[in-house]
């Protein structure tokens, strides 16, 4: 069973205006760590995979806790997906 641990759930909110973009982009960044069989597992590969599906921008890392930690950085309703 694995645990999702959001240390910040909301780290930076903002709007940014896009010159080619015709509305208003919400952005969100999150740290997380999650608990429970995450190392030897390929979980990390996984994440960045499904980061990279979602265009999210970030890092993952093993711990010596055993867990996995990182940020994500995106728009809200993908860092959300996510």
């Amino acid at each position: 069973m694995l645990r999702l641990l959001l240390l910040t759930t909301i780290t930076g909110c903002f709007k940014v205006n896009c010159s080619t973009a015709s509305a208003t982009m919400a952005l969100k960044s999150v740290d997380f760590e999650v608990f429970g069989r995450v190392q030897g597992v390929f979980f990390r590969k996984y994440t960045k995979q499904q980061a990279d599906k979602l265009d999210l921008k970030g890092w993952c890392r093993n711990t010596s806790r055993g867990t996995v930690e990182g940020q994500m950085q995106g728009p809200l309703d993908k860092v959300e997906e996510m």
